[in-house]
C-alpha cells in the first residue's frame, strides 16, 4: 500500500496548488450546489475568458435528451442518469468520442474546462505520469467517482501487487455512493485476495476515505456533502437466479 499512500500525499499537494483556482462545476457536467471538481493539473485553471475553444463543441455534456439505451454506465433508472452526471461519469457520446480522441484533443478539452476529459486523460497517463494518480484521487475527493473507478481498474490490471490497492479504492467508491462496484469487483480484480490481504485492504479503504474527506474540508472549510447512494435498477433476471 506504499504507492497508494504516496499518491494520497500527492493528492494533498495537488489540492493545495488548486485550492485558489476557479474550477468548473462538479465533475464538469450537471451543476450542483456542493463542491467543485479538482482541476487536472497543479497550475491554476484558466478563466472563462482565457480558455481555448472546446475541440468538440457540439458534444453533449449531460445525459439530457440522449438515448439512455446507448449509455455504457446506466442501468436504466431515470434518477441514476442525474447521479452519473454529477459524479463524473461520461455519457455515451463522451465515452465514445473521448476514447478515440488524441491526447492533444483531450488536453485542449481540459483547458476548456472539461473535467470528464481531464479524468480520461489522467487515466491514460497512469504509469507514465507520477502525478496522474494523485489528481484522480483529488477528483475523487470532490465526488468524481468515475475517477476512482478508472484508478481502481488500472491498479487491478497493472500487476498482481496492485490488486489490494484496487480493492481498497473500489471500496472507497462504494462508501461514497457507487453501490455497483460491489457487483463487478471480484471480476475486475482478476484474482482472489487472501483473508489477510482483504482485511488490510479494508483498513486502507477506511483510511483513504477519511483522507479524501479531510482534503475536502481543507479546500472548502466544511464537511463533504452527505453521500448520495447511486439509484440502481435491478435486472429482473438477476432476482430469479
Amino acid at each position: 500500500m506504499a504507492m497508494l499512500a504516496a499518491a494520497m500525499l500527492g493528492a494533498a499537494s495537488v489540492w493545495r496548488s488548486t485550492s485558489g483556482a476557479q474550477a468548473p462545476g462538479w465533475a464538469g457536467q450537471a451543476s450542483t450546489p456542493s463542491g467543485q471538481a479538482a482541476t487536472p493539473s497543479v497550475e491554476a485553471a484558466p478563466t472563462a475568458s482565457t480558455r481555448p475553444p472546446h475541440p468538440f463543441p457540439d458534444l453533449a455534456r449531460t445525459r439530457e435528451s440522449l438515448d439512455i439505451a446507448q449509455d455504457p454506465f446506466s442501468s436504466g433508472h431515470p434518477e441514476e442518469w442525474r447521479w452519473l452526471d454529477q459524479h463524473g461519469f461520461p455519457n455515451g457520446a463522451q465515452w465514445t468520442r473521448y476514447q478515440q480522441a488524441s491526447n492533444a484533443e483531450l488536453d485542449q478539452a481540459v483547458r476548456a474546462g472539461d473535467t470528464v476529459a481531464a479524468t480520461m486523460l489522467d487515466a491514460r497517463r497512469l504509469g507514465a505520469d507520477p502525478t496522474a494518480e494523485s489528481r484522480l484521487l483529488a477528483s475523487g475527493a470532490e465526488g468524481d467517482l468515475f475517477a476512482l473507478s478508472l484508478l481502481s481498474s488500472w491498479k487491478a490490471g497493472a500487476n498482481a501487487a496492485g490488486i489490494p490497492e484496487a480493492y481498497a479504492i473500489s471500496r472507497v467508491a462504494e462508501m461514497r455512493g457507487d453501490i455497483t462496484t460491489a457487483l463487478h469487483r471480484e471480476m475486475m480484480l482478476g484474482g482472489r485476495l487472501t483473508s489477510e490481504q482483504r482485511l488490510l485492504a479494508e483498513a486502507e479503504a477506511l483510511h483513504l476515505n477519511l483522507h479524501l474527506n479531510a482534503l475536502y474540508r481543507q479546500k472548502h472549510g466544511v464537511d463533504p456533502p452527505p453521500v448520495e447512494m447511486r439509484p440502481y435498477q435491478v435486472d429482473p433476471d438477476d432476482t430469479q437466479r
